[in-house]
């Protein structure tokens, strides 16, 4: 079934004239877009639930922890140069073990 639109021109949408007046579509009929905002009413009120707030304070603590531990990532940087970093392949295979157990 084919439906045909009469009010558009058929070489597709018209253009806005230039200095023309937009309406924005986020208007009430009748109001005007450049009439002042009322403030919100004293009853108006927005309510976090328990996870939002506990996600909020998430975001807040990990922003104030740092991305790495410089020193510690100088002191394996020192040690790599001067060859005394001997890893432990037992414990780093076992911590990923532990990583990988946790994710499944």
């Amino acid at each position: 079934m084919t439906v045909k639109i009469e009010t558009f021109p058929a070489s597709g949408v018209r253009p806005i004239a230039s200095g023309a007046a937009v309406k924005s579509s986020n208007t009430v009929a009748g109001d005007s877009s450049s009439a002042a905002v009322s403030a919100v009413g004293a009853s108006d009120r927005v309510q976090l639930t328990g996870d939002a707030v506990n996600l909020q304070q998430l975001e807040k603590t990990l922003a104030a922890v740092p991305r790495s531990d410089a020193g510690k990532v100088e002191r394996l940087r020192t040690a790599i140069d001067n060859g005394s970093y001997q890893p432990n392949p037992a414990a780093i295979a076992a911590r990923l073990a532990r990583f990988e157990y946790a994710m499944a």
